[in-house]
């Protein structure tokens, strides 16, 4: 498995419903690391969302942060690779005068995650990624931010904070992480290229890159691999632009893909971490 990369999604592709990272998808990255593979991770989650998982995968690859914003090191600590948001104080003001209710604000910046107003879509958000927004009661405009995220069960005020962003002017990327999430990055950054970041970074030469997802914010990662694949769960569009469409998230998809790919290389491993589907509808074992 020397000179193969293996980078996957959180939410929707390793993780279950649960949020854990099941009994198969962990033996079967294990085993693809003690063949010499290369595993890690390229999510919207910030370092703190991400640590117990780094922890339990016992990563010391650096891990795409930010869908892209930021690469950083659990080994070190260190920031390697890092963009911020321009956002203008105008932009910054109306964003805040156009908040309801029903939707959420979450400001990246420094590792920390802030929101102006504290709501139940906040507090949902932070039970999901396990972290605790800081209070953010200042109008004037932070400097250093990596992403913006809004969460809004209401579509239509998603594309009217997204149309506010387009007629600003403001240099950005924009996309739907989820249905209902739609994240402002800053401009140039996306998952595919921060993966090439990461190769320089790791400076793998002659590579072979292997990337799954299961949302929009996944397209330009599957795209960008030697083989990227959608997970069964995922955006229609996701699974149009990957080379292959693996099983259900649910079915343990980081599993039957590593299996496959041990199948197709005639390789075989000590001990079998079992049959995705089988396993899934016997309903698996978490650690």
């Amino acid at each position: 498995m020397n000179g193969t990369l293996l980078i996957s999604d959180l939410d929707g592709t390793l993780l279950d419903k649960e949020q854990q990272i099941s009994r198969q998808n962990l033996a079967a990255i294990n085993a693809f690391r003690e063949l010499g593979g290369i595993f890690t991770l390229a999510t919207g989650r910030m370092e703190e969302s991400v640590a117990p998982f780094v922890e339990q995968l016992n990563l010391d690859v650096p891990v795409i942060l930010y869908n892209g914003a930021r690469i950083y090191s659990p080994a070190t600590g260190e920031v390697l690779y890092e963009k911020h948001l321009p956002l203008t104080q105008n932009l910054w003001e109306r964003m805040l005068d156009g908040l309801t209710a029903d939707t959420g604000l979450f400001v990246y910046r420094d590792g920390k995650v802030y929101t102006p107003s504290r709501n139940e879509v906040v507090e949902r958000h932070e039970r999901k990624d396990g972290v605790v927004c800081k209070p953010l009661s200042e109008r004037t405009v932070l400097d250093r931010i990596t992403k913006l995220l809004f969460i809004c069960s209401d579509l239509q005020k998603l594309t009217a904070y997204e149309q506010m962003v387009k007629d600003s002017g403001m240099e950005c990327g924009m996309v739907y992480s989820e249905w209902n999430y739609l994240e402002v990055l800053p401009p140039d950054v996306s998952k595919g290229t921060a993966l090439l970041e990461l190769i320089r970074i790791l400076r793998l030469e002659n590579v072979y890159t292997m990337a799954v997802g299961d949302n929009l914010n996944d397209v330009s990662l599957v795209e960008q691999a030697d083989c990227g694949f959608a997970v069964e769960n995922a955006h229609p569009d996701l699974k149009k632009a990957a080379d292959d469409v693996t099983v259900h998230h649910e079915q343990h998809a980081i599993a039957a893909i590593i299996k496959d790919f041990f199948r197709k290389r005639g390789v075989s491993v000590d001990e079998p971490f079992g049959d995705s589907a089988s396993d899934s509808e016997n309903g698996g074992s978490h650690d």
